[in-house]
């Protein structure tokens, strides 16, 4: 028994130590287009893309894993394992279990995305000046509105999708993509008719012959005409240090080659637009 515990105490001496879970940061990112682009000839372009390489640069005291997983997955692991995540909007809930970072991203709000051939029968939901009440249309008619598993569109769209999951009036898609296959449903006209997404997703999508170009993005009334993205890491003590130092390389700044790799996928009209809102919560200019 004595010889051994000294061969234990021996090979513990000599045997080197793994690496620590803490030099370790594995970022989790949803396959998601233009934002994170994980395949084809523009693989790894994206504006999220771009953030990522940057803090992976800039934190070189660690070592970085990449993975891809459904918003789902992302939030699961978040919440048992530590990681990070770019972007994220930021929810009460996932306060509970996220520590977020400053503002790092601008987005102009999600809204509905139908085929064009199909706006009359959304048009008695929108107002003059061109949005749509997400609460009217879905509470009081037949159609179906298509969301991806784990993902967070903000104010009445969560809210609604909170409070019906079990009505077949929402259809869940479960896979890697985000809004590709919801769009390639509604093309179809098979279960979905209409979907929730971002304008830049939808123009990703129809630029790279993904889709037709047969889809209409409509604002949303009761959102916002804006969100902002943020990183998330494990609420930890891991996490938090983590967070100070992205606070630390951002810096309040929004900057330009960030913010050109995102606009160059939004319609034409809504670009100054988001200059606009972008001037108002990034006053900092980059170096």
């Amino acid at each position: 028994m004595k010889h051994i515990f000294l061969i234990i105490i021996y090979l513990s001496l000599v045997i080197p130590a793994p690496v620590q879970a803490d030099n370790v940061i594995h970022w989790y990112h949803a396959d998601f287009p233009p934002s994170s682009i994980m395949c084809g000839e523009l693989k790894g372009k994206g504006h999220e893309n771009y953030l990522e390489k940057k803090l992976q640069n800039a934190l070189p005291e660690y070592k970085h894993a990449e993975h891809i997983a459904n918003y789902g997955r992302i939030l699961k692991q978040l919440a048992e394992t530590n990681g990070c995540c770019v972007t994220m909007m930021k929810t009460q809930d996932r306060e509970k279990f996220i520590e977020f970072s400053e503002p790092v991203m601008l987005y102009i709000s999600n809204g509905v995305i139908t085929l064009k051939s199909r706006l009359n029968e959304f048009k008695p939901f929108i107002d003059e000046q061109g949005f749509i009440s997400i609460a009217a249309l879905f509470n009081t008619s037949p159609m179906r509105m298509g969301i991806s598993k784990g993902r967070r569109y903000g104010g009445m769209v969560d809210k609604i999708v909170d409070n019906n999951k079990n009505s077949k009036k929402l259809i869940v898609h479960y896979k890697r993509d985000l809004l590709e296959t919801l769009a390639k449903n509604i093309q179809a006209e098979r279960t979905i008719d209409y979907a929730i997404g971002f304008p830049h997703e939808l123009q990703w999508l129809v630029s790279q012959s993904f889709v037709e170009d047969k889809f209409i993005f409509i604002p949303i009334r009761e959102l916002p005409e804006y969100v902002l993205s943020y990183v998330g890491c494990s609420k930890n003590k891991w996490g938090k240090r983590i967070i100070g130092k992205v606070n630390h390389i951002i810096n309040g700044q929004y900057e330009d080659e960030y913010k050109k790799k995102y606009q160059q996928y939004l319609p034409e009209k809504l670009i100054g637009v988001h200059e606009k809102y972008s001037t108002q919560v990034f006053p900092l200019k980059s170096n």
